[in-house]
């Protein structure tokens, strides 16, 4: 490890410690505040402020007393955002304590001021009087606007009263929010809203206000109406509450009447049931009456939320009739409502294009949200069709309502949205439908046609348990930047230019072959368009007399640029070095294809020849060595290119040095090598063709250079086109260049010039200058994305040259030996560090008269040196030793040596880079991850990745108190807020990247801290179109324990020693049990003994949740299905079918909406308890279901009526056979001809469906009409079986022993479909048979068991149950254990 004061960078500040009494002073290491977030805390909940933003964050907030507390309250060194007040007298924990909680913020920080209660020894006297000092410094204080108070429901009318006495007056507070805390369940004493609607009788000031928990009963609904009624400054008002219809219909009297209620605008209903309250708290269909009759009547309401409110669609069709003649309403949000596919017609009507009249009846609806519903396929067609022709809507969420969409589903709503330019968010979270690359390469190509799209939800998908969404996201980022919106209403053209990138390893004959296209450009075309430059003129004249004199060339450094023109299209030549030094350079100027009107080829030269030995002959190139050589730069670009349809890479394969060889038949000898490539990488990169060639010679390169060219055309056609400003932009840039030639930097002011001459951009008199800026940042961003210039927001200043800053700046300071001619000494030390007046000499040396023969440059003007080193900086390819300091050193990464012997064997020795003195290694906590590359043989982190990672993550941690960070070739080593971290990258080969951390933090610290610091950015990082690897899918993987505790070396911690966290939460949800072990295969110094880890423990507390609600949705679906028929006999509240797979949406708002926003401090602590809350309810679920599977099966799977009725056992599976139970094996496929199977019958008892371990069986025959007849059995038994393994391992019994893994995985639906094979029947779902498949199965069952000795065969006897000793009319076919237990009892007899 690097330990060398050189090397060692510590950043950050001084460990000061300041007085707790004081207000501390805003930390650079505070989050910055976004506008979005700020805009959006200011309409809904003020804890948004404190979302977790790009950087680090080690302190999130400050401890104070109450007096220092009380000073910020009431002279506040920034804007106060809230005031948050959690007080419990009932709680005096330590851990959760009552506290006080202040959020500042400016323009770029938000911070948050800290005072807790004092302790388990405080009193509720000591409470009241500091609760009152908080109120009165509130009342006193100018600066709080927001106010939020979470309440213990028994002393709260007494200190709600209080409140509301002081607010009386108060005229500053503009957003009130009451709950009680929700830990209870218990609602808000009654009084307490009658006293905060008497404060709203004289209460001028508030505009929001928000009471949580609370029981409204109609006197309660009177208050708030009387409010209402007189209130005429309160703009939102946010119940949750039990409410019903009644109650709803006084609540909404102020909106009717000689004075109606018209400043509300925001109206919103949360239904919740609380302990001890009567009723089912929602308001239903009758309620939306009442709601629909105000919006008839209404002109000031825009925003209506009813969630949880059992509303079905009966009641949505009442609201749509009322938004078809109401014309302010801009949201509606129907959350956890039973909804279907008919109420979802009913509000898509009102903002569907008429095919009669042409007009959509209602176009001031803005957003829709319809969460955690019903929604079945059949929707997609209807949102589609209304997406294709809506012209208002800018919202649609769908979280968790299209649960059961399909791909195609999916493609269809994304199809339809190629043209929509108004919809700027879209939720698809939760739906089953986004996964497979197919859908994620159309969403790609989604983002690049409709830049419109801004937010895409797609978390807990399977696109984002594969780690496909930091990809996308990556394109929405860019989409947010809203650069699109400038050019809205101005035309577009075909773009008319487009780059070719040579690829291939050193001496393959690029530069050869590039040189010949140029000559042969120069004689073809006309003096006035052969090259853009006389520069680049000269040089392919003196090109042309070296090709033709047969000279040999010095090496490519970095990469040489040539711009030619053929046929009015400009092609510029991006000839890309070959030596390995230069490849950590070559990422950044590969192009993004995400970009508007992005043209490029890439042509794969491989020297096919040779030479052997002394005697000079040339033989062709081994297969295997060719091989390698095309798949690395396949690999190198299908890395750098992002997924798509339409838009795949277009790669043209040359084999060199054909002169060589004149006999042989080279194009036979290579074509099944290349079809072999291409049908490998076809799905990432499209191989359209490949060639023989000498480079030398025009009359062979002639026929390959038209193939590109043609190449080209077709696909100019095909990219997005580009906006006719930016090509005059572009034609006025190639004026200036030939009006300087020997400037290759243009200033911001002279470009903006340039842009003003254009008359779709010049700057109107009056006109804001942002306005004008923000248009001449999207001229230069899409230039940059087109290859015409690098451009970088930040800089004063663009590279318009792209050939003197590739190939003669970054070629010579990446070429180790270069520098030597000017310094006579190494630019770069061993550890990556240069002087930065070294730096500038070599870099003057490059574009300043320079007498050595050997080191000389294009003299340029208007160049700085500096401008050069902050170039660098920002593309992430160098960092300062001290930020800022324009005299410091500069580290380049990729400039670093070869790493040592050592850890080329991946035998590097490691360390962790603190000490801690008396604390034992076991009492600190040691958790590992791996990052890898999701398909290594298509895609890799190439060789500039990781030296820009070391980069990107020094930079991340510059400015952090305590942080010190050092590192060495292919390796990190920080520490920040307490973590160690050791980061080693495998290399390109491998595509790996191990992350090891210890620390003293528990381990909901520890995960949440490495995940928001490295592990989420590192994704990020990678998927940056530009600076990163759009191509590759980097997938988290945990690592063992061990090899972490005892720093095993990289070669010891080989793919056996890790595990995908999706791979292990399957394997938990598979396994059935919460207590499952994963256990690790044996390293290779490893003899004996079996190691296994807890999979909670592996996990961390936040992945564990998600296993925890992913078993709890399994386990309500079953729930939902079990009760299915039940439910449809014992209710009538709602009249649309519920799909049986989706459990009511009643039942999700616990989970869902009921934890009441907490100060971030919090978070771990509710993370842990909501851990412990869904393993109870997971627990109670179990024994629920259970028992009530086996008395309700016929709810679950649809029997046949005789088998219905017992006259045969008809619970059958099959098995493969064997000499034991263990032996055997589930059969999942039935084939015609195949080995004869066992049929075995399970246990019908009603307390416990399973297997008999001791049970014969019969033989079954595999004839065309058996396999034919059984297949129903065999499915109804794999869809019994599958149910019993999601409700746990102890309900699935000795099933365990007869199923593998895999078909364990595939029978409860977690193998992801696009794997699915006819060996795996789906049988989550529910299953569908024809009238005649159902008969033909229960004729070939009965005749089966005719004649057959059943109790000797399957262990079962025929009983009936007894109800309080009488005779009842359920049969059914039981083991003799339950027999003998049950007639024990007297409760069956026997039939």
């Amino acid at each position: 490890m690097c330990n060398s004061p050189a090397c060692t960078t510590s950043v950050g500040l001084s460990n000061a410690v300041s007085d707790a009494c004081a207000i501390p002073n805003a930390a650079p290491s505070s989050i910055a505040l976004p506008p979005k977030a700020e805009k959006e805390a200011s309409l809904y909940n003020p804890m948004l402020l404190i979302e977790k933003e790009s950087g680090p964050k080690p302190q999130k907030y400050s401890e104070v007393d109450i007096d220092g507390l009380l000073r910020a309250i009431k002279n506040p060194p920034e804007r106060i955002v809230d005031l948050y007040i959690h007080y419990c007298p009932r709680i005096k924990s330590e851990s959760d304590n009552c506290s006080v909680s202040l959020t500042l913020a400016d323009d770029k920080f938000v911070r948050r001021l800290l005072y807790r209660f004092d302790g388990p020894d405080r009193s509720d006297d000591s409470d009241h009087k500091v609760f009152s000092r908080v109120i009165k410094g509130l009342v006193a204080s100018p600066a709080v606007s927001s106010l939020t108070l979470e309440i213990d429901c028994v002393p709260s009318d007494m200190i709600v009263a209080e409140l509301c006495t002081a607010l009386q007056k108060n005229r500053t507070l503009k957003k009130l929010s009451v709950y009680s805390d929700n830990r209870f369940q218990q609602a808000l004493n009654s009084e307490c809203v009658k006293h905060i609607m008497e404060m709203f009788l004289v209460n001028t000031g508030i505009a929001e206000l928000q009471l949580g928990l609370i029981d409204v009963s109609n006197h309660i609904a009177d208050n708030i109406a009387l409010a209402l009624r007189r209130n005429r400054f309160l703009l939102g008002l946010t119940l949750y509450a039990r409410i019903d219809a009644d109650a709803m219909a006084v609540l909404t009297k102020p909106f009717s009447g000689a004075e109606p209620n018209q400043t509300l605008q925001k109206l919103e209903i949360k239904g919740f049931k609380c302990n001890g309250a009567h009723g089912d708290g929602q308001i239903g269909n009758k309620g939306a009456e009442h709601i629909a009759t105000v919006l008839c009547r209404n002109s000031s309401l825009e925003e209506v939320a009813l969630k949880n409110c059992a509303i079905d669609s009966s009641g949505v069709q009442t609201l749509a009739l009322a938004l078809m003649t109401n014309k302010n309403l801009k949201v509606l949000d129907l959350s956890y409502n039973p909804i279907d596919v008919d109420g979802l017609k009913d509000i898509v009507k009102t903002i569907s294009m008429d095919p009669a009249t042409k007009q959509q009846p209602n176009t001031s609806f803005r957003e829709i949200i319809i969460r955690h519903s019903y929604i079945n396929r059949a929707g997609a067609p209807i949102l589609a069709n209304m997406l294709a022709t809506n012209k208002t809507l800018v919202r649609l969420d769908l979280q968790c309502s299209v649960r059961l969409w399909q791909p195609k589903d999916v493609l269809m709503l994304l199809h339809a949205l190629k043209n929509n330019q108004t919809l700027r968010f879209l939720d698809l979270r939760g739906c089953d439908g986004v996964a497979g690359e197919k859908v994620l390469a159309t969403i790609l190509d989604l983002l690049v046609t409709n830049p419109w799209l801004e937010q895409l939800g797609v978390e807990g998908t399977p696109l984002c348990r594969k780690g496909h969404d930091a990809v996308i996201k990556a394109q929405l980022r860019r989409n947010a930047e809203k650069f699109m919106e400038v050019f809205k209403g101005m035309g577009t053209v075909t773009p008319t230019s487009a780059r070719v990138f040579l690829c291939g390893v050193p001496l393959a004959g690029k530069t050869t072959f590039r040189k010949t296209m140029v000559c042969g450009n120069m004689k073809r075309t006309s003096s006035s368009v052969r090259l853009k430059t006389s520069a680049a003129f000269k040089e392919a004249i003196s090109n042309s007399k070296i090709l033709q004199a047969g000279s040999k060339h010095s090496l490519t450094a970095g990469i040489e640029v040539q711009t030619i023109v053929e046929d009015n299209v400009q092609i510029s030549i991006w000839d890309l070095a070959g030596h390995e030094e230069f490849h950590a350079f070559h990422d950044l100027v590969v192009p993004n294809l995400s970009s508007q009107g992005s043209a490029c080829t890439f042509v794969l030269l491989c020297d096919i020849s040779t030479q052997q030995g002394k005697s000079g002959k040339f033989e062709l190139k081994d297969e295997k060595v060719v091989d390698l050589e095309l798949r690395y730069w396949l690999r190198f670009i299908a890395s750098n290119t992002r997924q798509s349809v339409h838009m795949l890479p277009n790669v043209t394969v040359i084999f060199t040095h054909s002169d060589k060889f004149p006999k042989v038949d080279l194009i036979g000898h290579f074509k099944p090598q290349v079809e072999k490539l291409r049908a490998q990488f076809a799905r990432v990169i499209n191989v359209t063709e490949f060639h023989v060639a000498d480079a030398r010679s025009r009359k062979s390169i002639d026929p390959v250079q038209k193939a590109i060219q043609k190449r080209i055309v077709s696909i100019l056609d095909r990219v997005p086109k580009v906006f006719d400003a930016c090509r005059q932009v572009q034609i006025k840039l190639g004026e200036w260049k030939n009006q300087h030639p020997d400037k290759p930097l243009i200033q911001w002011s002279d470009f903006s010039v340039l842009c003003s001459k254009v008359p779709a951009l010049k700057r109107l008199q009056g006109q804001d200058i942002k306005i004008a800026e923000e248009r001449e940042k999207a001229v230069a961003r899409a230039m940059h994305d087109a290859g015409e210039l690098l451009f970088f927001d930040g800089l004063d200043f663009m590279v318009v040259d792209p050939n003197w800053f590739c190939h003669e700046i970054m070629g010579r300071i990446l070429n180790l030996n270069s520098s030597m001619v000017v310094l006579k000494q190494p630019l770069i030390d061993q550890k990556g560090f240069t002087k930065r007046e070294h730096l500038k000499k070599v870099l003057e040396a490059s574009f300043c008269k320079n007498k050595n023969p050997h080191f000389k440059g294009r003299r340029v003007k208007g160049v700085v040196t500096e401008d050069l080193v902050q170039l660098m900086v920002k593309l992430n390819l160098c960092f300062e030793q001290n930020p800022g300091d324009k005299t410091s050193g500069v580290y380049i990464p990729a400039a670093l040596h070869k790493p040592s012997e050592e850890a080329a064997r991946g035998e590097r020795p490691l360390s962790w880079p603190c000490r801690y003195g008396q604390v034992s290694e076991h009492d600190l906590t040691h958790v590992g991850w791996r990052l890898k590359c999701e398909n290594p043989e298509l895609t890799t982190l190439t060789r500039g990745f990781f030296p820009r990672l070391q980069v990107f993550l020094q930079r991340r941690f510059v400015g952090v108190s305590d942080a010190c960070y050092t590192f060495e070739k292919d390796f990190i080593s920080f520490v920040f807020s307490g973590i160690e971290f050791l980061i080693e990258y495998h290399g390109p080969d491998e595509c790996l990247l191990d992350i090891l951390v210890r620390t003293p933090k528990d381990i909901v610290q520890t995960w949440a801290a490495v995940d928001e610091n490295v592990l989420k950015p590192t994704r990020e990082f990678s998927a940056s179109p530009t600076e990163g690897c759009q191509g590759v899918v980097l997938i988290v993987e945990i690592m063992r324990p061990q090899c972490v505790r005892e720093l095993w070396m990289r070669k010891k911690r080989t793919k056996d020693q890790c595990i995908g966290v999706e791979d292990l939460k399957q394997k938990v949800l598979a396994s059935g049990s919460l207590d499952y072990e994963f256990i690790w295969k044996k390293n290779m110094e490893e003899s004996h003994g079996l190691k296994a880890d807890r999979a909670e423990d592996l996990l961390g507390p936040a992945n564990w949740e998600d296993v925890l609600n992913r078993y709890l949705d399994a386990l309500e679906r079953i729930d939902t299905e079990v009760c299915r028929k039940r439910s449809l006999k014992t209710t009538d509240s709602i009249r649309s079918p519920m799909n049986p797979l989706t459990p009511p949406p009643s039942r999700r708002i616990g989970r869902a909406v009921s934890l009441l926003p907490r100060p971030v401090e919090m978070a771990g602590q509710l993370l842990e308890s909501r851990i412990i809350d869904r393993r109870t309810e997971i627990n109670v679920f179990q024994k629920k279901l259970f028992p009530e599977l086996s008395r309700d099966i016929d709810n679950v799977i649809d029997f046949p009526p005789l088998l219905q009725g017992a006259k045969v056992p008809h619970l059958v599976y099959l098995t493969t056979g064997g000499d034991s139970v263990n032996s055997e094996r589930l059969v999942t496929r039935l084939t015609p001809g195949s080995y004869s199977r066992k049929l075995h019958l399970m246990c019908e008892h009603r307390d416990g469906i399973h297997m008999i371990d001791t049970q014969v069986g019969g033989i079954m025959r595999c004839d065309e009409k058996s396999v034919r007849s059984v297949r129903p059995h065999m499915l109804w038994g794999l869809k019994l079986i599958s149910t019993l393994l999601r409700i746990s391992e102890t309900a699935a019994g000795g099933f365990s022993t007869i199923i593998t893994e895999p078909q364990r995985m595939r029978l409860m639906g977690i193998t992801p479909d696009e794997e699915a094979t006819d060996e795996w029947p789906e049988v989550t779902g529910r299953l569908s048979f024809t009238a005649e498949e159902i008969n033909t199965a229960e004729d070939w069952l009965i005749y089966y068991m005719k004649d057959k000795n059943i109790p000797a065969l399957f262990g079962l006897h025929k009983v009936r149950y007894l109800d309080d000793g009488m005779p009842s009319k359920r049969t059914a076919w039981i083991c003799d254990r339950h027999m003998n237990h049950c007639l024990h009892h007297g409760t069956v007899e026997i039939l």
